[in-house]
């Protein structure tokens, strides 16, 4: 993801994508046969475009050039003067890519940890996953981990479950749908639950 500091456009004025924005579309898609553009005519903040990316083409690494303010870390390279959350400065090739390479192993392997920071193996579950990752700690010494694999999400983020919470609820809703026709028992069971929207009460309607 490239960003320029300059009030550069991709769209031309004049052109179809232009026009169409202009009557109200956004975002505009300009497709080829070598290439397809997503054209939004608005800024937006570096951690929203990766979100995005992420949610779109299932990125594990999203790589930001130009962006220098932000959450994320940042690699300061020539005379660029090192920034906060800056993590390697001058680097070789090999440098990053090592660093990129820990980092997704450690992001997967707290994705498999509960996420309660409960401390009980001495560590919160980022610091646990780092440990795993780096031979000081096993998966196994997380006092936590569920022995069935339960994934709760309320609005697209997880929730924090243990052992206890996930046993509790793969034996109650395999317990439930056991009386189902078409339950496979051993299958992988997906739930599920779109919100309840609010009914509008209509205002009486006047008598003439």
């Amino acid at each position: 993801m490239k960003h320029s500091p300059h009030d550069k456009r991709v769209d031309c004025e004049g052109k179809d994508t232009w026009r169409h924005w202009k009557a109200g579309s956004e975002p505009v898609v300009f497709s080829s046969e070598v290439e397809t553009t997503y054209m939004s005519h608005s800024a937006a903040h570096a951690e929203d475009i990766a979100k995005h990316l992420l949610a779109w083409f299932c990125a594990e690494v999203v790589i930001l050039e130009g962006f220098k303010d932000g959450a994320f870390p940042k690699v300061s390279v020539g005379n660029i003067a090192p920034r906060k959350n800056t993590v390697l400065r001058d680097p070789s090739a090999a440098e990053v890519v090592r660093y990129v390479e820990t980092e997704i192993s450690v992001e997967r392997m707290r994705n498999g940890l509960p996420g309660l920071d409960c401390g009980k193996c001495g560590l919160d579950c980022s610091s646990m996953a780092r440990a795993v990752v780096e031979g000081r700690k096993s998966r196994d010494d997380c006092v936590e981990l569920p022995s069935v694999g339960v994934e709760i999400a309320v609005g697209g983020k997880r929730l924090a479950t243990g052992k206890f919470v996930s046993d509790i609820v793969d034996d109650t809703v395999r317990g439930m749908l056991s009386s189902l026709k078409g339950y496979e028992p051993g299958k992988d069971v997906e739930i599920r639950l779109s919100a309840k929207r609010k009914k509008t009460k209509r205002p009486p309607s006047k008598r003439r």
